[in-house]
C-alpha cells in the first residue's frame, strides 16, 4: 500500500515538474566555469524549469554548479539512441548521413554544434544521435 502511494507521489511530482525520467534522454551538458542555470538553459534551447526537472540535484538558487558537473537535458528533438565519438576530420554532414538523420537533427540534439556552425567539435567529443524520422 505505502509503496503504491510513494510511486503515485513520485509520478505526481514529476508531472508537476513537467519532466520524467524518459523525458531526460537528451544530450549530457558539462558545466563550464561561470555557468548558471539560465545560461545553460539558453545554450540547450530549453527552459530553466526543464533543466531543473532533469537535474533535481540543482539547488533552488542554482548556486551548487561546478565546472565539470554533468547535467541531464530533456529530449526535445528525440531521445539519444546512440552516441558518436568525433574523430579527426569529421564534419557534421557526414556524421548525419552516417546515421540517416539531417544536419538539423544533429544540431537539435547537440545545441552547441549549431551555435558554432559545427566548427567547434573536438576529437573524442560524444555527440547525441537521435532516431531517424519516418519519411
Amino acid at each position: 500500500m505505502f509503496a503504491r502511494l510513494s510511486l503515485l507521489a513520485l509520478v505526481a511530482s514529476l508531472g508537476a515538474l513537467g519532466a520524467s525520467a524518459e523525458d531526460c534522454g537528451g544530450p549530457t551538458y558539462t558545466v563550464v566555469a561561470g555557468d548558471y542555470c539560465q545560461a545553460i538553459a539558453t545554450k540547450l534551447g530549453i527552459s530553466v524549469a526543464q533543466l531543473e526537472g532533469c537535474n533535481p540535484q540543482i539547488d533552488p538558487t542554482c548556486s551548487n554548479l561546478h565546472a565539470g558537473d554533468k547535467l541531464a537535458s530533456p529530449a526535445v528533438c528525440g531521445k539519444c539512441v546512440s552516441f558518436y565519438t568525433v574523430k579527426s576530420g569529421d564534419i557534421c554532414v557526414n556524421i548525419a548521413a552516417q546515421y540517416n538523420i539531417t544536419v538539423d537533427d544533429l544540431y537539435c540534439a547537440n545545441p552547441g554544434l549549431k551555435a558554432t556552425s559545427c566548427t567547434a567539435m573536438w576529437v573524442g567529443e560524444e555527440l547525441c544521435i537521435i532516431a531517424p524520422k519516418s519519411k
